[in-house]
């Protein structure tokens, strides 16, 4: 790509790679051309994996409308521009990948540490901002989900360390949360 198509666009990670075309046309050639060359290093396209995204505009032939690269998801969606309304490339956490994280976090059982809630955070708090880290790029948004999900596992701790009711559970992770708000690195995104 560096030598023969240094115009296009393209990211690489081991053996996966994406190439960005602004046409079908373009893509179909530049695919042609990739096994060509892998054909020449005695490597072959993989025939299920190898496939043709279109993020934006139109095409003859219907294609996949979205994909998922390294734990994300592109996929096209409407923003707004200067210009106007254009569909844009949308960067988010992939579903896969939530799911991984939440069965992390059930596979740790929150709910039952008996524990501190200061101790709890210690032990959660490299994971969250791991997490958080490598998903920080344009998935801010698509990881509400997430914490949500994991402040609904803090709530149950909650539920069973203090034996409260849900409404009353709910008020003393709220309370914590006033009274030391950087506890949980992910409620700088999503309150308890």
């Amino acid at each position: 790509m560096q030598k023969s198509f240094t115009d296009k666009c393209f990211v690489r990670y081991a053996d996966d790679i994406i190439v960005h075309c602004k046409s079908e046309k373009q893509a179909h050639f530049l695919l042609d051309r990739i096994r060509v060359r892998l054909a020449s290093c005695k490597l072959e396209v993989h025939p299920v994996k190898t496939q043709i995204v279109n993020l934006r505009g139109y095409s003859s032939i219907r294609y996949a409308r979205s994909f998922d690269f390294l734990g994300f998801t592109l996929r096209p969606h409407w923003s707004k521009t200067s210009k106007g309304l254009r569909l844009m490339p949308y960067v988010g956490i992939s579903r896969k990948s939530v799911s991984r994280i939440l069965e992390k976090f059930k596979c740790m059982q929150i709910h039952k540490w008996r524990k501190p809630i200061e101790v709890l955070a210690a032990k959660l708090s490299p994971v969250i901002r791991g997490v958080m880290n490598y998903y920080r790029v344009g998935a801010a948004r698509a990881s509400v989900y997430l914490w949500n999900q994991l402040n609904l596992r803090l709530l149950k701790w909650v539920r069973w360390e203090k034996r409260l009711p849900m409404e009353a559970a709910r008020s003393w992770l709220r309370n914590k949360f006033r009274q030391k708000p950087a506890l949980f690195p992910h409620w700088k995104l999503v309150y308890p």
